[in-house]
């Protein structure tokens, strides 16, 4: 299709939202890509209008080609703020949307039979069907949710008109003994642009699912990915698991409620519990506190096994399967009884097959002894898991893709146009500065050095009497210097905190003014808005490069092999991304003002990407900008 670069495609208006014109550059670049098969790659600043330029670009693309749009998020609670957005935009461009959620989420009966929630999504489904169809069939054990409220008009106009949260729609849906999981799936047939979390997409057998239920193809989307530095590492997890004692110790307590019956002659199901938990124990038994993980080869685990049990490898293959299938076995006696299909022992059997078939390129496996032993099958090529999803036409935006190159070669996005938005807002409002003389590496970081960063710190706090967050590379780094911080009044965001204590936390900081102190990669770091005076003075105490485990030094042999760089992927790029995310809170409009602290001399490794000015009077350089910018 050819395309009149010189006609463009965006308008300056669009219902309220009037649009600067590095946006409507951005969404002409975008559907340029789109419409001559390219993917676009945008990378621009927090505050800059992401959203409306992925949404206007999506859907103008969409009414152009018949496609629909799919908009992934990280998290559910990212959706308001689209959806916010959308429902401006829905009016001008007339499209119709709506977000979604897993049925964990969303099934009121599940809540009301249920108290535990370690289920998966499989058994969830499982039990929905179930219930369905005794409804269908007029039996008793149904669902009294599932009725015609589900597929009525008034139902769909509600949800795709008003555009609520699924969170609002939950209340409302089940306040008129009406589900809202199946509410949703029938309406998302008639809508345009669909909202859900990555996990709902990037697995495969859930992006089945959602394609059958939009009765739609891969080929017919549009996606956006939004937030899309964090997608490797999303991507990464999905596809690794663990198997840990506890779990292994809920399944035997499963197989004793259920009869506890053999798998072979001599060997119950929780004489083969045993069997796994002591060759975990056999294989961590000379881990300490000073190496608390070490790589195994897959075959290792099952070795182990058949020297406990004295048998055959291919006996041990044979009580994988049996494990499976008494697993299933369970599910069913627990869907008679009105009760979710999970079974802890199929699951603990499909994990023990996945490492049996393993691919050894592709995945470590790690055991690891942090109070007690567990196993980890971790995935280092995120890529292999991407794949299915770049058979969708895509758009990925963030503050923090550069360097391109690393994130398309971790994803395998391929035939890409990448456009940097900068200077979006003047350079003059905000400063970046960097201390040479501290750092939080690993063999530097001791007794004095964490007294010096209090110190640092503490006077800084002191002597600028402005709104300020303190950020550290971990919780027990902040622990440490936090510790020593004694004397200097403050706030401290906490690891176990819940969402309405993290909202009291933020409250108290912006009332009493305060300092706070947070973690890079944490919920004060990313997605929360601070604009005006609210932010005025960041402080990084410390450059969040990952420990060098033997995740890290994995993914460093595994991209060196590929690209000969991998050093640059397993640490650079992830502190990059947490800096940078973590720089965004601060200026968030024109008018806002503010100053970066990065006190780590290792500030130098991520020029150009980050640039920042040395100082050595830091409160002397404070002083002056905000003088300056008054």
């Amino acid at each position: 299709m050819t395309v009149d670069t010189t006609k463009g495609y965006a308008e300056q208006s669009y219902g309220t939202i009037n649009l600067r014109k590095y946006q409507v550059d951005a969404i002409n670049f975008t559907l340029e890509c789109l419409m001559g098969g390219k993917t676009p790659i945008i990378e621009s600043p927090t505050g800059s209008g992401k959203t409306v330029i992925s949404i206007i670009s999506s859907i103008l693309y969409a009414k152009k080609t018949g496609k629909r749009v799919l908009y992934l998020t990280r998290t559910n609670s990212q959706q308001d703020q689209i959806l916010k957005e959308l429902r401006i935009l829905s009016g001008p461009l007339d499209f119709r949307a709506m977000a979604l959620q897993g049925r964990s989420n969303l099934c009121p009966l599940y809540m009301e039979i249920e108290e535990e929630s370690d289920f998966t999504l499989e058994s969830l489904s499982k039990m929905c069907s179930s219930k369905k169809k005794r409804t269908k069939e007029k039996k008793e054990g149904g669902c009294y949710y599932y009725n015609g409220g589900i597929s009525s008009d008034e139902t769909r106009s509600y949800i795709l008109k008003n555009m609520n949260s699924p969170e609002e729609i939950f209340e409302t849906l089940r306040s008129r003994k009406i589900c809202p999981y199946e509410s949703l799936k029938f309406a998302m047939r008639d809508a345009d642009l669909v909202v859900m979390p990555y996990a709902n997409f990037v697995n495969s057998n859930m992006a089945l699912t959602t394609l059958y239920n939009w009765r739609t193809s891969r080929e017919n989307l549009v996606i956006i990915i939004d937030e899309a530095h964090n997608l490797p590492e999303i991507a990464r997890q999905s596809n690794s698991l663990e198997i840990t004692m506890n779990m292994i110790n809920i399944s035997e307590k499963e197989a004793v409620n259920f009869g506890d019956p053999e798998m072979q002659t001599g060997i119950h199901v929780s004489d083969f519990m045993e069997t796994v938990r002591e060759s975990l124990v056999e294989l961590g038994r000379n881990l300490n506190e000073n190496q608390g993980e070490r790589r195994l080869m897959f075959r290792e685990i099952f070795e182990e096994m058949s020297i406990y049990l004295k048998k055959s490898p291919q006996d041990v293959d044979y009580l994988v399967d049996a494990l499976i299938s008494f697993g299933a076995q369970v599910e069913d006696l627990k869907e008679e009884k009105g009760k979710v299909p999970m079974s802890h022992l199929k699951s603990l059997g499909e994990k023990l097959k996945f490492l049996q078939y393993a691919e050894y390129d592709r995945y470590i496996c790690i055991i690891s002894k942090k109070g007690e032993e567990s196993v980890e099958a971790y995935c280092l090529d995120p890529s292999i898991v991407l794949e299915p999803l770049f058979k969708s036409a895509s758009i990925h935006v963030s503050a923090t893709l550069d360097p391109v190159w690393l994130y398309a070669n971790m994803t395998g996005v391929q035939n890409y146009e990448f456009r940097s938005i900068r200077d979006v807002f003047p350079k003059s409002n905000l400063l970046v500065l960097y201390s040479g003389d501290l750092s939080t590496k690993y063999t530097e970081f001791n007794g004095e050095m964490v007294q010096a960063y209090a110190d640092r710190i503490g006077d800084i706090l002191s002597k600028n009497k402005r709104k300020t967050m303190v950020f550290f590379p971990s919780f027990n780094t902040m622990k440490l210097i936090g510790s020593k911080m004694q004397g200097t009044p403050h706030l401290i965001e906490s690891q176990s905190m819940n969402q309405r204590d993290f909202q009291k936390l933020l409250n108290e900081y912006r009332e009493t003014g305060l300092p706070i102190l947070g973690v890079m990669g944490g919920r004060l770091s990313e997605g929360i808005n601070m604009p005006g005076n609210l932010l005025e003075i960041e402080v990084i105490a410390g450059i969040p490069f990952p420990r060098p485990t033997i995740k890290q030094r994995a993914l460093v042999s595994y991209y060196d092999m590929l690209y000969g760089s991998g050093w640059q992927y397993a640490f650079l790029f992830p502190a990059i991304i947490k800096v940078k995310q973590t720089m965004g809170r601060v200026i968030r409009t024109e008018t806002d003002r503010g100053a970066v602290v990065l006190l780590d001399g290792r500030a130098e490794m991520l020029f150009p990407y980050i640039e920042a000015k040395l100082s050595t009077d830091i409160n002397h350089d404070l002083e002056l900008f905000f003088k300056n910018n008054t």
